[in-house]
């Protein structure tokens, strides 16, 4: 292609724009070419050794050589003849095809995009994606963005690139014979539909990827489930004992109950989690939504990290006010749903002190502006303990800091939290545990000849020592443990092995409440939302009613709410948009928010 540019003496603006679109299409295809090998983009081995023993790399190599070979022959004849027609630069030409380019590129990007999140991502749901989408990047695995530019990024450009060189040809044919008759295929119109049609083929496609009735439901559909069910916490009556308790709170990345031996309720011939197994099922308070090991469904508005711990500690599903927009939940300005009354503020009102411990950067999915606002937690993150000078500056694995270092700098903090004389929360998330495969270190046993798998195991047996070192602090007596995981896994491979009749679970258990369970449980049908009264229930609280927010209190008798409307409609109505949500808990929409923002100021 360069030599067929460099031999034509004469060039017009249409040579010069058919090499740079040659040059382009040539880079975007050959990356295409190697990745649909599942190779890397730059391989030594492929650079260098003509034949290597890997069959795809020999096979990618001469695909994309003979590729150039084709191009440079191709190259030569557009080159030498294509100018010919002469494209005419105008900006009527220029707005058109600009317009064409952008609605090809958009909606090819929009398909595989969504085809790509619902593959990547598993059990993947629209709130979720909108939800992400509004937040900033700070604190994200690059490993994802990575993934996004290899897979939907380039597929995108590689089909947009292949498909604009015709269409710029055929809209310039238009353009001449604008003027003349014409049978009607031969008309503007004729391209403007194709384009149209191609532009909502594509958008329809990545709808129906998405799923069409989530979309629908959470921009179209609105519910009264918060007008009818919502109990404002505020305005709940709830009396603690006179020597309140300490609260040692530990989120379990990716936690469910699927990793147990099949005899007590999971999916594994070999127990991954025997350690939390035992917990469950022996020694502490355990609910679940079977007769024997099991936990929260997940449900929409609780099904990642940072939604799940809203749900958790606030009694409701996280979601937006409908919009990829200005209030994202703490990456701007404060405001981080405002209208939530929380465990936090439960707390804080009762004299607790109380700490967010993390290894990854607290303000992702703003965090830190969450447990900031509502209950004036102390944030100890990734850069707190970069701070502090526990690693190195540099320092940074997985997420931030491994599980491995984390557990033992977290209990500096509880000691130091114990040590004021004052009821504590202690709350911790581990990440590890995170999908693809989780984070190995070199002390994890290859126990399973599987990464992810050894990774669960090793993650069960290092909540297991912390807590008995827990165990064995002076303050114990005094202090509930919860453990919970935030949301079903998310890894590809995992969920692949997982049986498709096998209902999956979060979680949980309650390890030295003073508190017992009235009716039972076992055979509840229960979310995330419900761990907040529960959680206070631990502590020995007593809770007007046993309800706050749209959680019940389970050690109660009273029915959860998804017990009362049934799970499939519970879950269809929290899918929906909510009038009442907006105003009361987040407080408006964002624009109002980012106006009273800016009033403020």
């Amino acid at each position: 292609m360069i030599l067929g540019f460099l031999e034509k003496p004469k060039r017009n603006m249409n040579t010069y724009a058919l090499f740079a679109w040659f040059a382009l299409a040539e880079i975007v295809t050959n990356f295409f070419v190697w990745k649909r090998f599942g190779l890397p983009f730059m391989h030594k081995i492929s650079l260098l050794v003509p034949f290597p023993p890997n069959e795809n790399h020999t096979l990618a190599v001469g695909l994309v050589f003979f590729f150039m070979f084709g191009v440079y022959y191709l190259g030569r004849y557009l080159l030498e003849y294509l100018p010919k027609v002469q494209l005419k630069w105008t900006l009527k030409y220029s707005f058109s095809a600009v317009i064409i380019g952008i609605g090809i590129f958009l909606s090819t990007l929009f398909f595989f995009s969504s085809d790509w999140a619902m593959s990547y991502f598993g059990n993947l749901r629209f709130d979720q994606i909108v939800f992400t989408l509004s937040q900033p990047l700070e604190g994200s695995d690059n490993t994802h963005l990575f993934a996004y530019l290899k897979g939907p990024l380039l597929n995108s450009a590689f089909l947009t690139i292949w498909l604009s060189l015709p269409f710029l040809y055929i809209l310039q044919y238009f353009i001449d014979r604008r003027k003349q008759k014409t049978h009607w295929y031969l008309k503007p119109v004729t391209l403007v539909g194709i384009v149209l049609v191609y532009v909502f083929t594509m958008t329809g496609l990545g709808i129906h990827a998405l799923g069409y009735a989530d979309v629908k439901a959470y921009y179209f559909e609105k519910t009264k489930i918060y007008d009818e069910s919502y109990v404002d916490t505020k305005q709940t009556e709830i009396v603690f004992p006179e020597k309140k308790r300490n609260l040692i709170y530990i989120y379990l990345e990716s936690m469910e109950n699927t990793y147990a031996a099949k005899e007590n309720g999971g999916a594994e011939d070999r127990s991954l989690i025997p350690n939390l197994t035992n917990y469950a099922l022996n020694e502490g308070t355990s609910f679940s939504n079977t007769d024997q090991l099991g936990g929260m469904i997940s449900i929409p508005g609780a099904n990642q990290t940072v939604s799940s711990m809203f749900a958790q500690t606030s009694g409701l599903p996280l979601r937006t006010s409908g919009g990829i927009d200005v209030n994202d939940y703490g990456g701007k300005g404060d405001s981080f749903m405002p209208g939530a009354y929380a465990l936090g503020e439960v707390l804080h009102d009762e004299g607790y002190n109380q700490m967010l411990y993390i290894g990854s950067p607290a303000s992702f999915g703003g965090r830190d502006k969450y447990f900031m606002n509502h209950g004036e937690y102390e944030i100890r993150d990734y850069f707190w303990i970069k701070g502090q000078q526990l690693i190195p500056q540099d320092y940074s694995v997985w997420w931030g800091v491994e599980d491995e270092k984390l557990f033992p700098f977290a209990k500096d903090s509880i000691t130091e939290l114990a040590n004021k004389g004052e009821p504590f929360n202690f709350t911790m998330l581990t990440t590890d545990t995170h999908f693809e495969d989780g984070y190995a270190s070199d002390q994890t046993p290859n126990l399973f000849n599987d990464q992810y798998r050894n990774v669960i195991h090793y993650s069960d047996q290092q909540v297991f020592d912390f807590v008995n070192w827990i165990k064995e602090q002076p303050f114990y007596p005094d202090t509930t443990i919860v453990i919970v995981g935030d949301h079903p896994t998310m890894d590809r491979k995992y969920t692949q092995s997982i049986p498709d009749d096998y209902q999956r679970s979060v979680y949980n258990v309650i390890l030295n409440s003073p508190t017992t369970v009235e009716k039972s449980n076992q055979e509840r049908t229960f979310n995330a939302t419900d761990m907040f009264p529960t959680t206070l229930a631990a502590l020995g609280a007593k809770i007007e009613g046993d309800r706050l927010g749209l959680g019940t209190n389970l050690y109660s008798d009273k029915p959860t709410l998804m017990e009362e409307l049934g799970q499939d409609k519970y879950i269809n109505e929290i899918s929906k948009k909510s009038d009442f949500y907006n105003k009361n808990i987040i407080k408006g929409t964002d624009y109002a928010i980012e106006t009273k923002e800016q009033e403020n100021k």
